[in-house]
């Protein structure tokens, strides 16, 4: 019933993550996290929304609405997002959502670029949802969403992984 912070793609992505069993209610949470926190206008994935203007969550308030955690991007999250449809087999969703974490893809589109303001090269940290600030980057070579970012394309979309001295290859590739 609140007016702030309806859903969050944390308790969503981790319910896939962590094996929920109960399918039907793992695909709704998914369903919910593309259908609510996706932004495909603007390449950004919230980590919640609304924002909060007038709980007190915390720290998070300290930053403006679509701000940073404050319903902004913040990319740990949102690879957490992708590596959870790769994890469940939703291949095209997950690569749908590398695409838009990849700065390199975010700035080869001309208007994006501009409006990112980073480097290509670089992943950040958060990017704005704030209205007039939509797709803006904020702290670039952030290394714990790239390290996390490897790990997901690695690991999830190509399913490379070494266990026990061997190594095997299942990805998750769109059509």
């Amino acid at each position: 019933q609140s007016v702030e912070g309806r859903i969050d793609l944390l308790p969503q992505a981790f319910a896939a993550l962590s094996g929920m069993p109960d399918k039907q209610r793992l695909n709704q949470a998914l369903d919910a996290c593309l259908e609510r926190l996706v932004d495909r206008e603007h390449g950004i994935i919230k980590l919640f929304d609304p924002p909060f203007d007038q709980f007190d969550a915390g720290y998070i308030r300290a930053y403006p609405k679509g701000i940073r955690e404050n319903g902004g991007q913040y990319t740990h999250g949102a690879v957490w997002l992708m590596m959870a449809l790769f994890h469940v087999g939703r291949c095209e969703e997950g690569y749908e959502l590398l695409r838009m974490l990849n700065p390199a893809a975010r700035c080869a589109d001309p208007q994006k670029n501009l409006r990112y303001g980073l480097e290509p090269y670089s992943m950040p940290a958060d990017i704005y949802t704030h209205p007039g600030l939509e797709g803006r980057g904020g702290w670039s070579h952030y290394t714990g969403s790239a390290g996390w970012f490897y790990r997901a394309v690695l690991g999830s979309f190509l399913g490379i992984r070494l266990h026990g001295g061997r190594l095997s290859v299942s990805p998750c590739l769109p059509s």
